[in-house]
Formats: C-alpha cells, sequence, structure tokens
C-alpha cells in the first residue's frame, strides 16, 4: 500500500498543524484506492472538538458524516485521517483504539525535531505498520477548509 500525495497538501497539511498549535490539527483525506495506490483527491479540515485538544483530537461524528456525504457526491472516499501531536509521529495507544473504528491510513505529524514531519500507518493484525508515502506533484486534487 502506497498514499500518493501532492507536495502541496503535505505543505498544507503541516502549516495547518503549526496553526493549531499548542492543539492537535485533525484533516479528513478523500480520494480513491487504485491497485494498491491510495490517492489523495482533497482535504477537509475539521475541527478537534476533544476536551483535551493538546494530547487528543476528536471529530465531532455530524461534521465527518456530512464530509463523507459530500466526498461520496464527489465519487471519493475516506482514504485517510490527519492528525498532529505534541510527541514523535507514530500512534498513540489512543490512536491505535481508534484505527480499529475507522480503517483507514493515518498520517500522523510532529514536529518533535524542530520540524514538521509526517509518516503513515495502517492497522493490521492489530498492529501499525508503515505505510510508504509517495509525494507527487498537484494532480487533480481541491482543498477545501471548512
Amino acid at each position: 500500500m502506497i498514499l500518493v500525495i501532492p507536495q502541496e497538501f503535505i505543505i498544507r497539511l503541516h502549516n495547518i498543524a503549526e496553526e493549531m498549535l499548542p492543539n492537535e490539527a485533525a484533516v479528513l483525506l478523500f480520494g480513491v484506492v487504485i491497485g494498491n495506490r491510495v490517492i489523495v483527491q482533497s482535504l477537509e479540515t475539521v475541527q478537534n472538538v476533544s476536551s483535551n485538544p493538546r494530547t487528543s483530537f476528536r471529530i465531532d461524528p455530524e461534521e465527518e458524516y456530512r464530509h463523507l456525504i459530500e466526498a461520496e457526491e464527489r465519487g471519493e472516499a475516506l482514504i485517510a485521517i490527519y492528525h498532529s501531536h505534541p510527541a514523535p509521529p507514530r500512534p498513540s495507544f489512543k490512536d491505535l483504539q481508534f484505527m480499529r473504528l475507522n480503517p483507514v491510513i493515518w498520517l500522523i505529524a510532529s514536529k518533535v525535531s524542530g520540524d514538521w514531519t509526517s509518516r503513515a500507518y495502517v492497522l493490521k493484525n492489530d498492529e501499525a505498520q508503515v505505510v510508504r508515502v509517495e509525494i507527487v506533484e498537484r494532480h487533480d486534487c481541491e482543498e477545501r477548509t471548512t
């Protein structure tokens, strides 16, 4: 499995994370799956409604549902969930629990090294497996912020 994402989306995701500091940012990534390639076509920034947004994130289910319906109308599906971490870019115990409920790629960003870094994971056999990320030039993609 390979997550294919435009460079400008990676930059935008890291900018969103920077803007949200000290809280965790959350973004839904929509697109299509072709063979083993999971292709990001659009981004939907969502509010972090966690009661402790500095160390966790939560997406309002109604907001997520609305974005899922809109994506379906565009011929896209939820293919990844992006969020930032105050720790290294790997799934926390809580992330692993939510990865069971949302079996998509989880793209996690961190700035603990000074610069934003992102890593992608998918849950397989109850373990987080690293997903290769291929950064490409812009293709037929859209960006939306709510």
